[in-house]
């Protein structure tokens, strides 16, 4: 840098300090005019960053928001036994579908919509093979082959004598916690709103029914019974 280019770098930041001199005689002269405006342009610099402005404050505002109220789960169970709404969903197996189910406390035996029911033997036992389907659940029929556990006799009020159905045994699951092997009498239920009707022998000793309920218990999945077992 030029004595020149420091001069103007003085008088511009600091004008009240007077770096004038005379000619310099020699390059001794011109070396200690050098150092002394170094020195000077030193603590000019110095006195700039001490008088610097300080940098803005940042506030930082926190807002509270109030969280809203979690609701408390439902309690479906009372006393070690399942409370279910008059209508549940139900995963039943075969033929591992889930199907709409009326809970009637009225009936004895479950029942659920059978059609094409045939009678048959194997291995010496007495089966039964029918289709499952019902116009308000599925639009493709399931069939189902079980062994018939036994008979019931039903007596209908729109026909005279009793009609005999063959009762079978499947496999139910409503909800994640509750599973059991429940017997249901066939019989073609198309004209029902519920192709399931779940009797008495289901519910007694671990169910008990909130009437004017639907739905207290999500739809079963059937990964649930592994994730439980592993």
């Amino acid at each position: 840098m030029t004595l020149e280019e420091i001069d103007a770098l003085l008088k511009k930041n600091q004008p009240v300090v007077n770096l004038s001199c005379p000619e310099p005689a020699s390059d001794t002269a011109q070396a200690a005019y050098r150092e002394q405006s170094l020195q000077k342009l030193d603590e000019i610099s110095q006195k700039l960053a001490t008088n610097k402005p300080a940098a803005p404050q940042v506030v930082k505002t926190v807002v509270s928001r109030d969280c809203p109220a979690v609701q408390a789960p439902v309690a479906n169970e009372l006393n070690g036994r399942v409370i279910i709404g008059e209508t549940e969903w139900i995963w039943l197996a075969p033929p591992g579908h889930h199907y709409k189910a009326r809970v009637d406390s009225g009936a004895a035996t479950s029942s659920l919509s059978a059609k094409e029911i045939t009678e048959f033997e194997r291995n010496g036992k007495p089966w039964v093979r029918f289709i499952l389907q019902h116009d308000d659940e599925v639009t493709t029929p399931f069939p189902v082959e079980a062994p018939i556990a036994r008979y019931i006799k039903i007596r209908q009020a729109s026909a005279d004598g009793l009609d005999r159905r063959p009762v079978v045994r499947l496999r139910v699951n409503l909800g994640p916690n509750l599973q059991q092997d429940a017997e249901f009498s066939l019989t073609d239920r198309s004209d029902m709103t519920y192709p399931i009707l779940l009797g008495r022998e289901f519910l007694r000793d671990i169910t008990l029914i909130d009437v004017g309920k639907q739905f207290l218990h999500p739809k079963y999945r059937p990964e649930q019974t592994e994730e439980r077992t592993q």
